[in-house]
């Protein structure tokens, strides 16, 4: 029943088609290795970089283009090695459509914020070229959907640094918004300011928000819970006594039969694992506890 699932057996419930096929990490990677070796020939990415005044004038493909370029081999090596370490777990938890959706959008997003900033000349005239706005888009992704994840990451490929995704996302919106109060030059905070804002809005609006998913958006939810809380104020203590219990109550320890279980395995393979309510994941939870007796 349980064991026979795939997903069980990953700690992140990663659906099974996610992890079939080509990785698109790997294919994003080849792409922009390949981008990287033809930047040699004269004149590629001067043509293909992202120029806000050109954008102006119609080159919109340049949203797309400028995010398959580098400005050095460094450059490339750190944008790679974070599609490699970010981009593996989201593409495993959103499936393959929704990840590389995150992030070339996010890539556009950055983009058009950075070009804004140029049109409003609070920053001058500079082409703009790099993956780290759709980085930056799968990181504020990530960091929505596992909020309480411990990770470690390197600063400067040295010193070890261990903290809560949540906390991650607040320190680079900080630097983000600093660089571009400060006109830092040669970093695009714009774009990297830019993808976090899309990666951010993904998840509310087409993970948790359900239009993609499958789930009760979250305005929908907190409309539910408010209209509940209206509801109890005009209860007598008795009322409200006995509606706490029902809304409330923890699943009893008892064995659930496998159909109950295999609705729930079948609603986590059709919708994820975050159309779960709370009750159907605490059945899940005593389940798997059962099965390891």
């Amino acid at each position: 029943m349980l064991d026979d699932r795939s997903y069980m057996r990953e700690p992140d419930w990663r659906p099974e088609v996610a992890r079939s096929g080509v990785s698109l990490c790997l294919t994003l990677i080849i792409i922009n290795v390949v981008c990287f070796i033809l930047q040699r020939i004269p004149g590629f990415d001067e043509s293909l970089a992202l120029f806000p005044t050109r954008l102006a004038q119609g080159r919109v493909w340049e949203l797309l283009s400028y995010q398959f370029l580098h400005g050095g081999l460094f450059h490339l090596l750190i944008n790679c090695a974070m599609i490699w370490f970010v981009g593996r777990q989201m593409e495993e938890s959103l499936g393959k459509t929704k990840f590389l959706t995150l992030y070339l959008i996010a890539g556009v997003f950055g983009g058009l914020l950075q070009c804004l900033l140029t049109w409003t000349h609070y920053l001058p005239e500079a082409g703009v070229v790099g993956a780290s706005a759709g980085i930056f888009g799968l990181i504020a992704a990530f960091a929505m959907v596992f909020w309480d994840r411990e990770i470690t990451f390197l600063i400067m490929f040295i010193i070890p640094v261990r903290m809560r995704a949540k906390y991650l996302l607040i320190a680079l919106v900080v630097i983000g918004v600093l660089g571009i109060i400060s006109k830092e030059g040669g970093i695009a905070h714009g774009a990297h300011l830019g993808g976090m804002i899309w990666g951010v809005l993904f998840v509310l609006l087409f993970i948790q928000g359900g239009t993609w998913h499958g789930a009760e958006p979250w305005w929908g939810r907190l409309k539910n819970r408010f209209k509940f809380g209206r509801e109890r104020q005009v209860m007598t203590m008795d009322d409200e006594a006995r509606a706490f219990t029902r809304e409330e109550e923890p699943v009893k320890q008892v064995d659930y039969g496998e159909d109950e279980i295999d609705r729930i395995l079948d609603k986590i393979s059709e919708k994820g694992i975050h159309s779960l309510s709370d009750r159907e994941r605490s059945m899940l939870e005593q389940a798997r506890k059962n099965m390891g007796r």
